[in-house]
């Protein structure tokens, strides 16, 4: 007698398979497939900060990826290969393993720039760019990468200390289920793109043996009145400077230093606190958290006067507002 139940079983099989068959021959198009994973976002932005704008950073997906020093000598990181949606929202948290001895680099030549970057955070800072060159964990640091990846592929990550590549610091990153999504990381046309390879980024440069300090304070007279102490910064074209930017842990609220057009204007090295080394072409923003502090390497090229304010609502009108200028 004919087995109906075997048959059913054998029908459903051969659905499956024919089905899963036609569904591969569809997405061969796609940079990786990502099979039946990949969301419908429907209509999707090209611009950096409406793809942050897009997704619900309530459901951000976090994910921990560690620098390890091996008993042995050998060195990497873990996991060794990551994978990324496209249109997701993510926090990336990139750790220092206890016990490491050296500073590492989660440095890539392209990953970061097919992505729409929300921020990076620490403890200290927030810190907010186009998008960013490095990020570099000193001893115990660590930092959080707010991100939306976009574009897809198979992209490579590496630390560029000297050995540390060849010891085993290096993995790979895909963003699958790129859809022909668009991303314009909006570079504004008023940087000068030459002070991004301009010798003063790189800390050797002899500028940097004269570098000046100066200190900047974030502060909070009363509730309703806030100020940058001093309010005026005054620098010199050419000089090399350790900005400090402070926020006092007695402080209520956390503060921004923003001058895009002073931002633009200078050779940027890198931003640097008790966890990370962050490197850019320039800053949008840099915020302080309560008791943070931030030191910023840069060489100003362009005499001026810039304006500088807290973003924050309301703070300007508290008098969080001032001016650095440039001679």
């Amino acid at each position: 007698m004919y087995n109906f139940k075997n048959f059913s079983i054998l029908f459903v099989v051969l659905c499956v398979s024919v089905s899963s068959m036609l569904f591969i021959g569809c997405d061969e198009d796609s940079p990786i497939d990502g099979g039946d994973n990949c969301p419908d976002l429907g209509a999707t932005p090209t611009l950096a900060s409406e793809w942050v704008n897009f997704v619900d950073w309530n459901s951000a997906e976090r994910v921990e990826l560690k620098s390890i020093e091996h008993q042995d000598g050998s060195m990497s990181y873990e996991p060794s290969h990551l994978e990324f949606v496209a249109g997701k929202p993510y926090i990336l948290t990139m750790t220092q393993q206890g016990g490491n001895q050296e500073k590492h680099y989660f440095h890539t030549t392209d990953f970061y720039q097919k992505i729409a970057t929300r921020k990076v955070q620490t403890t200290n800072a927030e810190y907010k760019a186009p998008y960013f060159d490095d990020i570099e964990l000193v001893l115990g640091g660590e930092a959080e990468l707010y991100f939306v990846p976009v574009i897809g592929g198979t992209y490579e990550l590496w630390c560029t200390i000297t050995g540390h590549q060849a010891a085993g610091m290096e993995m790979t990153v895909d963003i699958i289920c790129d859809n022909g999504y668009s991303l314009d990381l909006e570079f504004d046309h008023h940087f000068n793109t030459a002070l991004g390879s301009d010798p003063r980024r790189s800390g050797s440069d002899p500028v940097w043996n004269t570098a000046e300090e100066v200190t900047l304070t974030m502060i909070e007279s009363s509730p309703t009145e806030f100020s940058f102490d001093p309010d005026t910064l005054f620098l010199n074209v050419g000089t090399a400077y350790k900005l400090k930017i402070e926020n006092p842990a007695g402080n209520s609220s956390k503060h921004y230093y923003t001058a895009p057009e002073f931002y633009q204007s200078v050779v940027t090295r890198k931003a640097e606190d008790s966890k990370a080394e962050i490197k850019v072409q320039y800053f949008k923003a840099v915020e302080l958290l309560i008791g943070g502090s931030t030191e910023l390497f840069i060489v100003p090229t362009v005499a001026g006067t810039y304006e500088v304010e807290c973003t924050i609502n309301g703070h300007v009108a508290a008098g969080m507002h001032g001016y650095i200028i440039v001679q």
